[in-house]
């Protein structure tokens, strides 16, 4: 929580982070939940269906996300410490990768 308060922009950034994340998680396993058979968790134009599986992989894939979170904002701390830069770059680039998987669980939504 010191962390939290002592960076406020970084923990601005990661708390929106963790709530895209979060929210996308929560969103793709609400709405799929109750949907019969195997998901369609990739689909690539060339090659087709890649990865299938049920609404229990969407929470892994949200709690690989939440971890992948916590993790960069404790990493990009101790980088604020030492440089100013460097903690921002990490902050803004896992901000980056939260929306893309906000932008993936609506995908897998879009697609079942």
């Amino acid at each position: 929580m010191k962390r939290f308060l002592k960076y406020k922009i970084l923990g601005d950034i990661f708390l929106a982070s963790l709530i895209l994340v979060a929210g996308g998680t929560v969103w793709a396993y609400a709405s799929l939940r109750n949907v019969s058979g195997p998901l369609i968790l990739h689909f690539n134009n060339l090659s087709g269906i890649n990865q299938i599986g049920d609404a229990g992989e969407l929470v892994w894939i949200g709690a690989t996300g939440i971890l992948m979170v916590l993790v960069n904002f404790i990493i990009a701390t101790e980088l604020e410490a030492r440089d100013w830069f460097l903690g921002k770059l990490l902050a803004g680039g896992t901000l980056l990768l939260a929306i893309l998987l906000f932008i993936g669980f609506a995908a897998i939504i879009s697609v079942n």
